[in-house]
């Protein structure tokens, strides 16, 4: 990483005094005599002295440090199996960090979302609107453009889940996947 940061000040230094020296040799070259070229600003820099005017300055290239986020969400749900298989585990990682949940098992195809947990036994609430609104924001935090979550504690329904969960490494057709996804949604709803 430091490497990385050396390697950009150092390329951003270089392309700013050679934009500055062009707009110095182009500012005194049009000049008409008797006039001054355009005062330039000098900033400090660990490699020396970096002259500057406004019009020169660089735009931020380098990520925001302060950022705690790891991930960036995708916007439209999943629409690829790889999609799929990185947004599930990232999910199951995110719900089972929650003290409600010993096992979350989730599978998502497009914008609709299967959501299994298993509660710690300490946990009396059930799924209630508090619980549906965390799942919700924890999807929306891997992958968003997820409208349509259903969710359960049902331990049949959570087994369906784990072994469409456990297909996904060998399957490779979306529509195959959104199929059997329905199917246990309207388990899981009731309709």
């Amino acid at each position: 990483m430091k490497k990385t940061l050396l390697t950009l000040t150092l390329l951003a230094s270089a392309l700013t005094l050679c934009a500055c020296a062009t707009t110095t040799d182009m500012a005194t070259a049009t000049t008409p005599p008797g006039t001054t070229p355009p005062v330039m600003d000098m900033l400090p820099t660990a490699t020396g002295v970096i002259p500057q005017t406004t019009d020169d300055m660089m735009p931020d290239i380098l990520p925001d440090p302060t950022s705690s986020s790891t991930t960036v969400p995708e916007s439209t749900g999943v629409t690829s199996m790889d999609k799929v298989r990185r947004a599930v585990e990232q999910i199951e990682d995110e719900l089972e960090r929650l003290s409600e949940v010993d096992d979350a098992q989730v599978v998502i195809a497009g914008n609709r979302a299967a959501v299994a947990l298993e509660f710690d036994d300490q946990y009396k609430g059930g799924i209630d609107q508090r619980l549906r609104d965390i799942v919700q924001e924890r999807i929306d935090s891997v992958i968003s453009g997820v409208t349509d979550v259903a969710i359960t504690a049902d331990a049949t329904l959570m087994d369906a889940l784990d072994t469409l969960g456990e297909r996904l490494t060998t399957m490779s057709d979306m529509n195959a996947l959104q199929s059997d996804l329905d199917a246990i949604i309207r388990k899981i709803t009731g309709a």
